[in-house]
């Protein structure tokens, strides 16, 4: 419970509340005395004044008990000093003024001035506040009259108020750090619970993100983690299913024909049909193995990468002419229209690029269709577009056709004879090499496929 959030905001407010408290309590009360003393003087001037207001308005017969009543009534201790050298003292410190006066204030106090007598406390005990004293006229005697205040004014009542407003302070911040800190735990248990839930499989969770600080920032990002594994989980789903489709296909051409081979019924000529469809079921299975692993190794960033700079116009003829008996029997025309470029690259994975691309090219458009492949330079980028004539793509397959296994609309019978991995490849090894893959966005892609590949030029070489 120690380690709870909760608690530790909680715990940590009212650290700072008290410290505080504690500080502002001895900084106030420290200028509250400053400006007390700062008023003292006037006070004590206003204090003798009165006392003799109250002499002459009461005439009393004695002046020890009037100037007794006065230091009980104000609180003060009194002493006066005749012109005669008559000494009168009230109050439970006027011995100790008493012993603090001076002749040469004495004196000054006489001739009209204001006087301001320092009186010394014991050893250990607390300073005690000055006794100020001026000329007084009791009755037709004049008098030096000393008082000094038993303490600080209103001292003992700012210490009473401040403790209050303090203690105030403290409980009423209590009670709303308790509320604020609930709502700031709330939302990182919302998040602790999405997170167990998200380690759970269950990726559908989803937390409110609608307020504007560092939480909110925390709960949007939570959410598109969980859109990302989502996605990722229903990527996985379909993978696992298209390569069980993929393969469960041609495994049951071949268990089917194999069956058959065993009827002694079976003529020579079906025979070899039977034995040739086996033979193709099994090639399209080796390819499919040999294109899974091909992409499993892309994935793992440990694939084997080799560049060395070559010149890519040459690789891209050297392809065209490896793949002249596929478009002479179509009587397809290809057209090459390139620069002389040369880039450093890894000269077979791109070739595997270029054999698929053109490969698609020659499948799907029609005898006497064209085939086109320019290459240039833009931007320090080698572009090579490749388009053909043939049954294109549709709009809604253009955002997935380079998706794992998808072969886009079979009524357009362009996903015959392929797994639906070839464009997969082709992406991956184009962003190892620095570039991208992407349908040509100035071609119509109804009229035909078209697609452009962006690839980093090589270095420009030191003469």
């Amino acid at each position: 419970m120690i380690h709870s959030l909760y608690v530790r905001i909680t715990a940590t407010f009212l650290i700072i509340v008290l410290i505080s408290i504690g500080v502002a309590f001895l900084f106030t009360n420290q200028m509250f005395k400053r400006d007390a003393r700062g008023q003292l003087p006037q006070l004590m001037e206003k204090s003798i004044d009165r006392i003799e207001q109250l002499y002459a308005v009461s005439k009393p017969t004695s002046i020890k008990v009037f100037l007794d009543e006065m230091s009980a009534l104000q609180g003060q201790s009194i002493i006066a000093v005749s012109i005669n050298n008559r000494v009168v003292t009230a109050g439970e410190r006027s011995e100790l003024m008493l012993r603090s006066l001076t002749y040469e204030q004495l004196l000054s106090a006489f001739r009209g001035s204001t006087v301001r007598l320092n009186i010394f406390s014991e050893v250990g005990e607390p300073p005690l506040p000055p006794a100020f004293g001026k000329l007084a006229q009791f009755g037709s005697e004049r008098w030096a009259l000393f008082v000094q205040p038993d303490r600080f004014p209103q001292n003992s009542n700012f210490i009473w108020t401040a403790v209050t407003l303090l203690v105030t302070l403290l409980l009423v911040g209590s009670v709303l750090i308790l509320v604020a800190a609930r709502y700031l735990v709330m939302p990182l248990k919302m998040m602790t619970n999405a997170a167990t839930r998200m380690s759970e499989g269950d990726f559908s969770v989803r937390l409110p993100a609608r307020r504007g600080d560092e939480l909110g920032e925390l709960a949007e990002g939570m959410n598109k983690m969980a859109l990302s594994l989502s996605q990722l989980e229903m990527m996985r789903q379909d993978f696992v299913s298209n390569v069980s489709h993929e393969i469960q296909s041609p495994l049951t051409s071949i268990g089917g024909f194999a069956e058959a081979l065993r009827s002694e019924e079976v003529t020579e000529a079906e025979r070899e049909r039977y034995i040739s469809i086996i033979k193709q079921e099994s090639m399209r299975l080796s390819r499919l193995s040999e294109n899974l692993l091909n992409l499993a190794s892309l994935d793992s960033q440990h694939h084997p990468f080799h560049p060395e700079s070559y010149r890519l116009d040459r690789q891209l003829r050297d392809v065209v002419l490896a793949c002249e008996p596929h478009w002479i029997a179509k009587r397809q025309t290809v057209e090459l229209l390139m620069e002389e470029t040369t880039i450093t690259a890894d000269r077979d994975q791109l070739n595997q690029v270029w054999m698929n691309l053109l490969s698609n090219s020659m499948k799907f458009t029609p005898e006497d269709g064209k085939i086109s492949c320019f290459l240039t330079e833009q931007d320090g980028f080698a572009v090579v577009r490749i388009t053909d004539t043939g049954i294109g793509i549709s709009e809604e397959d253009r955002e997935r056709v380079f998706e794992r296994f998808y072969k886009g609309d079979a009524s357009r019978d362009r996903s015959q004879g392929g797994s639906g991995l070839g464009l997969s490849i082709a992406h991956k090894i184009a962003r190892i090499h620095g570039g991208n893959i992407t349908l040509d966005p100035g071609a119509d892609q109804l009229a035909g496929a078209s697609f452009m590949i962006r690839l980093p030029l090589a270095p420009p070489s030191s003469s």
